[in-house]
């Protein structure tokens, strides 16, 4: 627990520090065949903001409906990405919050679906509804806040108004996180 405490501020301090002007959003990157687009995601490396997004979804164990964004940071290193996600689930007589520093192998060969594999390491907060007597009227509540882990996978495609459609999957690998959640997500 106590390192969770210490884990927060780097996490909080790396969303923070991450390049987010205007400039970096319109600056432009060679993809794999040399030419150059505005804010691609071409796979070459380079961190830098090349836009959000915003993802919808359920999970199994808690059962929950869940929102969130992500930010899309750049590449680490060829078909290497960085982003970082934010969810936020209502279900099951819990409340949870979920932030993960996402790292995605994208395999940019396949041209109109792109499959990614990764996994995240960030922290899960849980808030749970405690049934004191048996027929609900407790308002008492446990909350548990512990470094969360998961494994990703998903496939995206780019649409025709520039912004990136996906279907994702995440298994949950740590004590408090969700067992896993299947969504939906949209890029700008």
């Amino acid at each position: 627990m106590r390192r969770l405490v210490l884990a927060s501020p780097l996490l909080l301090a790396l969303l923070m520090f991450a390049p987010s002007s205007e400039a970096l959003a319109q600056s432009s990157t060679t993809t794999s065949s040399g030419s150059t687009s505005s804010g691609s995601h071409s796979g070459t490396s380079g961190l830098g903001w090349q836009g959000w997004g915003v993802r919808v979804g359920a999970s199994a164990n808690p059962d929950q409906v869940f929102g969130g964004v992500h930010f899309n940071l750049g590449y680490f290193a060829r078909d290497v990405r960085f982003r970082p996600t934010i969810e936020l689930g209502f279900g099951d007589d819990a409340t949870t919050l979920q932030a993960l520093a996402e790292v995605h192998y994208v395999f940019s060969k396949v041209q109109v679906w792109k499959p990614y594999v990764g996994g995240g390491l960030g922290l899960a907060y849980v808030n749970v509804d405690v049934d004191c007597n048996g027929n609900g009227n407790c308002d008492d509540s446990e909350t548990d806040t512990e470094i969360s882990f998961a494994a990703v996978g998903g496939v995206e495609t780019k649409l025709r108004s520039g912004n990136t459609f996906g279907i994702e999957g995440k298994i949950g690998l740590g004590d408090d996180d969700a067992d896993f959640k299947a969504s939906v997500n949209w890029s700008f």
